[in-house]
């Protein structure tokens, strides 16, 4: 213990600057934290974007500082080559690695402690009742970025070496990030997700404990390069098909929703512009069947076409972010054709599969809810208050996370929000909702910042010629529920006969910027 001490007192004599500017910014840090919720609206653009563009700058300088600081502790005793004058000393290398890990828990880990308690009680939250939450945010600051930091610092002997070797990471992670989006199914990753967190975790970890054991920085840096593979290889060749397809197997029952494709516009003259690759493609479908006190999350679509003389076109799965309500008459599926295979097929009757991989929920503990005036607490979430501009929200402050899942519904006839110039009111039944859904279950989020920020707006899923803008006032009568997931399948949906023209979306261009439009 008198080693590690040792070393820490050191250091602390040594580095008091580096740890004073991270201190300082993290103390900035959380000031604008607060200021931001009370200050939502400055009265001047200009202000707002100034606001905006300074805590964006604090948010991102803080973690830089850590980085820097911790890198420079790292590197007080180099682990780099064979002539470090520190091997010369009586220092055992466990102490080494003690005396380093308890400079960055003094200097990182427990400054954010105490702010995130001080932001927690300036929130109006009891600390104590998140303490299990606030050890887990500083095991995630800890993981996902003192760790990857150290592993890195462990292998280079200065500041430079730090800067080159991040240089070499970003640009990999941009390739692979480009590779992803060329591989088909790519999206449907999160099943290898928690396998490529293992692997890094488990890499880096054996990297800072090789270097400070063995001091043998060529298989250090080559377990950084086999890390680089491995994850290469997991992204080329994970079967992400099969996945889905364990994933969501065939329903032997009836498909809880029914789709059925609606007709579409006279089909469009000419090709498309020499500039626009790919053609907009959106099919209107007539939805029925899901049965009252439940939901789809439709989590993926899968469109193959399969025109004349054996053409055949499979993109492979993506991810709409659709979300069906038993009131829904009508959703719409859309996806980019490539222009090569929209002008062969463009006028010819093809047939379209459609599958679609869904998660049915079940809306459960059911409650009303009255929208108070003023700040006012919301069950399951946080701190709340209503909120003006484009439309009328619930803005709140919420402890650590946000809800797992939440369902705020409310039947549009019945708002207490004014009727905006040029809107019509709702007729009574027309339901409007906002579902929030974080997807897991830990006790906190990864962040600086104990208090999360969620709006609440409310969506109208069936859009007609009526102008209605939904949105929540003091004294709107709303229903919280916690859907609940009970069964994940998969089912298809097949069309004879489209025509893929008659569904164009057709670019138009205005004063030289491009958008579509419905033909």
């Amino acid at each position: 213990m008198r080693q590690i001490l040792h070393v820490f007192r050191k250091d602390v004599r040594r580095y008091w600057r580096e740890a004073a500017v991270s201190m300082a910014l993290l103390f900035v840090h959380g000031w604008n934290e607060v200021h931001s919720w009370y200050h939502e609206k400055p009265l001047e653009i200009w202000g707002f974007f100034a606001s905006r563009f300074l805590s964006g700058l604090v948010i991102a300088l803080v973690p830089i500082a850590w980085a820097f600081l911790f890198v420079r502790v790292i590197h007080a005793e180099p682990l780099v080559g064979d002539r470090q004058f520190w091997v010369t000393r009586p220092y055992e290398w466990k102490k080494l690695l003690a005396a380093k890990l308890l400079y960055a828990l003094v200097f990182i880990n427990i400054p954010m402690l105490v702010l995130q308690v001080y932001l927690l009680a300036k929130a109006g939250f009891n600390p104590l009742t998140y303490a299990f939450g606030l050890v887990w945010m500083q095991g995630l600051i800890a993981v996902s970025f003192l760790l990857p930091v150290a592993a890195v610092a462990v292998v280079t002997s200065s500041v430079i070496q730090v800067l080159l070797t991040t240089l070499v990471i970003a640009v990999y992670l941009i390739g692979m990030a480009v590779l992803s989006s060329q591989i088909p199914s790519s999206s449907f990753s999160f099943w290898v997700d928690g396998l490529q967190a293992d692997i890094f975790i488990g890499a880096a970890l054996a990297i800072v404990f090789l270097q400070y054991a063995r001091r043998d920085t060529l298989k250090s840096r080559w377990l950084i390069g086999g890390l680089g593979v491995a994850i290469f290889l997991i992204l080329v060749a994970t079967p992400y098909r099969t996945l889905v397809e364990h994933e969501y197997p065939r329903t032997e029952a009836a498909s809880p929703m029914q789709l059925t494709l609606l007709p579409g516009g006279a089909s469009g003259e000419g090709p498309l512009p020499s500039r626009e690759n790919d053609a907009e493609i959106q099919l209107p479908l007539s939805l029925s069947g899901i049965a009252p006190g439940t939901m789809v999350q439709v989590k993926g679509v899968l469109v193959e076409i399969e025109g004349p003389d054996g053409l055949r076109w499979d993109p492979g799965w993506n991810s709409p972010g659709l979300f069906l309500f038993p009131d829904a008459k009508a959703t719409q599926i859309a996806f980019k054709l490539p222009k090569r295979m929209f002008e062969r097929i463009r006028d010819l009757p093809v047939r379209i599969r459609l599958s679609f991989a869904f998660t049915l929920f079940r809306d459960t503990n059911q409650r009303a809810f009255v929208v108070p005036a003023g700040e006012f607490a919301m069950p399951g979430v946080g701190l709340c208050t209503t909120e003006g501009g484009y439309r009328q929200t619930i803005h709140c402050r919420v402890p650590l996370r946000r809800p797992t899942s939440l369902l705020v519904s409310a039947d549009m006839s019945a708002s207490t929000c004014p009727i905006a110039k040029g809107d019509l009111p709702a007729d009574p039944g027309q339901m409007a909702r906002n579902w929030t859904s974080s997807g897991d279950s830990d006790p906190a989020e990864l962040g600086i910042s104990p208090i999360q920020t969620v709006d609440f707006y409310l969506n109208y899923s069936n859009p007609s010629s009526q102008q209605i803008q939904p949105g929540i006032c003091p004294a709107s009568s709303l229903v919280l529920s916690n859907p609940k997931a009970v069964a994940s399948n998969r089912t298809a949906v097949e069309l004879d006969g489209v025509r893929v023209g008659d569904y164009q979306l057709k670019p138009v261009e205005i004063g030289g910027y491009g958008f579509a439009i419905r033909h």
